[in-house]
């Protein structure tokens, strides 16, 4: 009996030794979980993580609670998008705290600042990202420099890999144009050559029955096939513009949860195996 109260007593002292040394790890929230994925992949168990908003939930015209708040203020970094997307994580927040990814990009990179520009549909500048979010774990823990910049060679490598093996896919497809619903997916079909036909130009437009026109004739000329449509919006629009141009709607979720390599796989795979149909 004696043993086993010893034991139970050793084993509350571990539970409780360890649940310290969590509580006293450095917060980092992010507002979108793609920002999450990229922190937890460099800073490891060096750091605890949190994303505001889950996958596939949009973060244009988002409240956020109470809750959220809090856990920005008890945060050491907290990670936003910027560019007007997720402006509203900024409200009462040290900004010497913040990473805004899109204030810095738009800085090197004149393209960021166009309206509904979303950084991680753009592969190439995902991989200067990891670089970025290593630099500044970097000056929480300065002796761990070297394993966080290992981390994000790692990531871009396996990011050129794919966009690689996404290049080769496309080079079999016959027409190299696509429509797209949101402006979301822009940067990523760009990046691989493909013409861009947009519906909606930015995130807040109404598509008129004159836009629609417009979109329809240019598709036609193009030799577009396929409509890119989003998880959380009206699917109405993109298939009518397939049912006049004789193509397929394919319908993407633009808000990975995951491993950004596994959506940007995903993404890539879709996308080539509905341009071959």
């Amino acid at each position: 009996m004696k043993r086993l109260i010893l034991l139970l007593v050793g084993l509350s002292l571990f539970v409780l030794g360890c649940m310290k040394e969590r509580s006293e790890k450095p917060l980092i929230v992010t507002t979108l979980p793609v920002w999450k994925s990229v922190a937890e992949y460099i800073g490891g168990r060096d750091f605890r993580y949190h994303s505001i908003l889950k996958g596939g939930v949009s973060p244009h015209g988002y409240e956020p609670k109470p809750s959220d708040v809090k856990l920005e203020k008890e945060a050491s970094l907290v990670i936003v998008h910027g560019l007007g997307l997720d402006d509203w994580a900024l409200k009462g927040i040290d900004e010497r705290k913040v990473l805004n990814l899109g204030a810095l990009f738009s800085e090197k990179y004149p393209q960021v600042k166009k309206p509904g520009y979303h950084l991680w549909m753009n592969p190439v500048l995902m991989e200067e990202i990891y670089f970025e979010v290593a630099h500044r774990l970097t000056s929480f823990y300065p002796k761990r420099e070297t394993y966080y910049t290992k981390r994000a060679e790692d990531y871009a490598a396996m990011i050129e890999q794919l966009i690689g093996r996404i290049d080769s896919c496309l080079k079999g497809v016959k027409s190299k144009a696509v429509v797209i619903y949101h402006p979301v997916w822009k940067p990523l079909l760009e990046t691989f050559g493909l013409k861009v036909i947009e519906i909606a130009r930015t995130p807040e437009e109404r598509v008129s029955p004159e836009r629609l026109k417009e979109v329809i004739e240019e598709a036609k000329r193009e030799g577009a096939k396929l409509v890119i449509g989003e998880t959380f919006s009206d699917r109405k629009i993109p298939e009518t513009v397939a049912k006049e141009i004789g193509g397929k709607v394919l319908i993407l979720n633009p808000l990975p949860e995951d491993n950004y390599v596994k959506a940007l796989a995903g993404w890539g795979e879709e996308i080539c195996s509905s341009l071959k149909e």
